[in-house]
């Protein structure tokens, strides 16, 4: 009996077929972060880490963090006795919990945090994100069973954060001194701490007269909002710093000589959480609205 081609291949087809199920098995799938949507924003988290990789407004279309290797859960500092230099960074802790609630939320919660010169510490952190009719509830809570004070945690934390376009402009709005006051994130980045002070050029927001953050782009504005009863710093860092100190320029590519571009955006919380205490952080509010801050007064994410 004669085999025709087709017959001869099958075998072999059946062993592409076993192989590629092996193969589905064993190896993570791209995109499997978890996500919130609605009509308005998209989110993803890391199942393994709890980082914040995308997030993205949808009409009009503005991928706000766009490069999942930036993306960052939170960081907290713990002063040791003998060494105030001690980070916890979150890209170092791995989440013990991470679940999809409910089609509109996400729970995180990371033990045991690794710190940068005081090992492993008795405290956890949870966060629970919530996506309801496009604006993002990010709620968060601190567990400090160590003998040391938690003096900052800095949450929600972006890795990536980008304008709509290369061609396109970033500028921030803060209440100061009863007066909006504006300052440029992209193309232009001015450090505002020295060049003594900082790794990277760094702007450190303080509103004293209200408690929000807007970050406008030409036709599309983020709103932040952290009504806390203490001190809340709104921080941009650009990495891995601009191209003149004169000109301010940021770079308009992804790398510069072989180092990656990106803008960190994080709102930093000045709680003081003393040993062996829970402390709730006050939850930060993120809507968006078209147009600049004058369309906004009337919008509801002003109201």
């Amino acid at each position: 009996m004669k085999y025709s081609r087709s017959h001869a291949a099958s075998p072999i087809r059946f062993n592409v077929i076993i192989f590629l199920a092996i193969m589905a098995v064993s190896c993570p799938l791209y995109g499997s972060d978890i996500t919130l949507q609605d009509d308005v924003l998209s989110v993803s988290f890391d199942p393994d880490s709890g980082a914040l990789t995308r997030f993205e407004n949808k009409n009009p279309h503005w991928v706000i963090e766009r490069r999942p290797e930036f993306g960052v859960s939170f960081r907290l500092y713990a002063p040791l006795p003998t060494r105030r230099y001690n980070p916890i960074f979150g890209q170092k802790q791995k989440v013990v919990e991470i679940k999809k609630v409910s089609d509109n939320e996400i729970s995180m919660r990371w033990n045991n945090l690794m710190s940068e010169n005081g090992g492993v510490l008795p405290m956890s952190f949870a966060a629970d994100v919530t996506l309801t009719n496009g604006a993002l509830t990010f709620a968060s809570t601190l567990k400090n069973d160590s003998d040391l004070t938690v003096e900052t945690i800095e949450y929600p934390y972006f890795g990536d954060l980008n304008p709509p376009s290369r061609d396109s402009s970033l500028t921030t709005y803060t209440m100061t001194k009863g007066a909006l006051k504006p300052d440029e994130l992209y193309p232009h980045f001015h450090n505002e701490k020295g060049y003594w002070g900082v790794t990277w050029p760094t702007k450190m927001l303080e509103p004293q007269n209200s408690h929000f953050c807007a970050i406008q782009a030409p036709d599309m504005t983020l709103y932040f909002d952290a009504a806390a009863d203490y001190r809340v710093q709104y921080v941009f860092e650009q990495h891995p710093g601009v191209i003149s100190g004169v000109t301010a320029l940021v770079p308009p590519e992804d790398e510069i000589s072989g180092i990656p571009v990106h803008l960190e955006f994080r709102v930093c919380h000045f709680v003081f959480a003393g040993p062996h205490s829970t402390t709730t952080l006050a939850p930060v509010i993120l809507k968006r609205y078209h147009g600049d801050w004058h369309d906004g007064q009337n919008s509801p994410a002003s109201n």
